[in-house]
């Protein structure tokens, strides 16, 4: 697996990336898509609020052990130090944008022999060959 874009958010090191796995645990928390955290009630373009944003950054952390109360303390420091929300704005574009929601070309590569695949339940459930269901 790939490191993940690295950002400094007030001395606390983060490793952004947004996977599968983030992207459902951020959505489950926000209780909306990523995508219309960016989308006003008249269908225009909205910058989301502040705790929204640190909300997609702390999800898509690979770092272990940082809390609500570090990502404070962290952003706190951030403004202290000259920058402002939308620079978190940008950097949460850019996840975004590696992750394919703005048209990524999606690799073709399949993985054969795979025995089990994770369900939105999480429960594993066997794969059957789509040619012994018909």
């Amino acid at each position: 697996m790939t490191n993940g874009k690295q950002f400094n958010l007030g001395g606390l090191m983060l490793d952004l990336r947004l996977n599968g796995k983030a992207i459902l645990n951020i959505e489950k928390r926000l209780g909306t898509s990523i995508m219309s955290l960016y989308m006003g009630g008249n269908g225009g373009v909205v910058l989301p609020a502040t705790n929204k944003l640190l909300i997609v950054l702390q999800g898509a952390n690979q770092t272990h052990g940082i809390t609500d109360k570090d990502m404070i303390g962290g952003f706190e420091k951030y403004l202290e130090a000259g920058n402002t929300p939308m620079d978190l704005n940008n950097v949460i574009q850019e996840l975004l944008d590696e992750a394919g929601f703005f048209g990524k070309k999606k690799d073709d590569t399949k993985t054969d022999g795979e025995s089990a695949e994770t369900t939105l339940d999480g429960e594993p459930t066997e794969v059957t060959d789509p040619e012994e269901t018909l």
